[in-house]
């Protein structure tokens, strides 16, 4: 491969690596230290972090509708996140509420806006 460049993309989404918690000892930090937050169409438990950017984690069952539901809630809420990832750094874990599965996108989105006002207003 000599002569060809080599481009580096620099990918600043939640798909890199380290944007997303996986590993069960990672929930179970932000659910014993976390604080609550309760909308009307989901809730989620946070903890600050000192990375400087949002990481988030879902538990999300068969309840909150079909898996092609469930990603579709997934890939939104990660959009809303990677808008505001430098506003705040937080371990973020999603949890259904009632109506998170009929949940039209602007209510979504405005949840989403409180959780992180309120996570940058706490100061834990």
């Amino acid at each position: 491969m000599q002569g060809e460049e080599r481009v580096e993309k620099k990918i600043d989404t939640l798909t890199e690596t380290g944007r997303t918690l996986k590993k069960a000892g990672q929930f179970r930090r932000v659910f014993r230290t976390g604080n609550a937050f309760r909308g009307v169409s989901f809730r989620a438990v946070y903890v600050k972090n000192t990375l400087g950017f949002i990481r988030l984690g879902f538990s999300l069952s068969a309840k909150s509708g079909n898996a092609v539901r469930r990603n579709l809630i997934r890939r939104r809420i990660k959009g809303l996140a990677n808008e505001k990832r430098n506003m705040v750094g937080a371990d973020i874990v999603i949890l259904p509420a009632g109506k998170l599965k009929d949940a039209k996108w602007p209510e979504i989105r405005d949840e989403f806006g409180k959780l992180i006002s309120i996570i940058g207003n706490n100061s834990c």
